[in-house]
């Protein structure tokens, strides 16, 4: 794509430039890719099947206004190593990266890794053949992977919950109680 490397990408030329390799995808009645879901169930044979258009059509799938130009799928979240910020049974959804070098630090991603894992982390990449995967939720230490042992990567978009505590509850760090106070006097002298 740049004009470098191999023309037609071969598994070995990918692994070597710290590319992930390519996926199916489905399309609606338009033509306009889907976001194919990957929940819980489905997670398990992921790794297997994610090269077989037959599995992924069997995948749900939907669409979402402005979620278009990438290619996106949503994961479901299993586990507590995401919070306070994200919850178990959480939905995200993820953009590809073609290319491990196009991760940012400290953003939230949806890993594949090869052993067929699927894990939600913050990265952060120490040396340019491997990544190091944080977890918002502190019990859970860092820990580092290889470039080749990571089979795709979805830099999160999107997130849907079911959670009630979903939304955080604003701070009111403007005023002081001395202020809302006040604020409040105010307004009663006023009537």
């Amino acid at each position: 794509m740049d004009g470098e490397g191999e023309m037609l990408r071969t598994e070995n030329a990918a692994k070597a430039s710290g590319s992930v390799l390519p996926l199916v995808v489905t399309v609606d009645s338009e033509g306009e890719e889907n976001i194919v879901v990957v929940d819980k169930k489905a997670a398990a044979g992921y790794l297997q099947g994610m090269t077989d258009p037959e599995y992924v059509n069997r995948l749900p799938a939907f669409r979402l206004p402005g979620f278009y130009g990438r290619t996106f799928r949503a994961f479901e979240v299993s586990g507590d190593s995401m919070l306070p910020n994200i919850y178990p049974g959480d939905m995200l959804v993820g953009a590809y990266e073609e290319s491990l070098q196009h991760l940012k630090n400290d953003q939230v991603y949806i890993v594949v890794l090869t052993d067929g894992s699927i894990v939600v982390k913050r990265l952060r990449k120490p040396e340019p053949n491997r990544i190091e995967l944080r977890s918002d939720n502190t019990v859970y230490e860092p820990y580092q992977v290889d470039a080749a042992d990571v089979a795709q990567v979805w830099q999160v978009q999107a997130r849907l919950t079911k959670e009630i505590g979903g939304f955080p509850t604003p701070k009111n760090d403007r005023y002081s109680d001395l202020e809302l106070r006040l604020a409040e006097l105010e307004r009663k002298l006023k009537n």
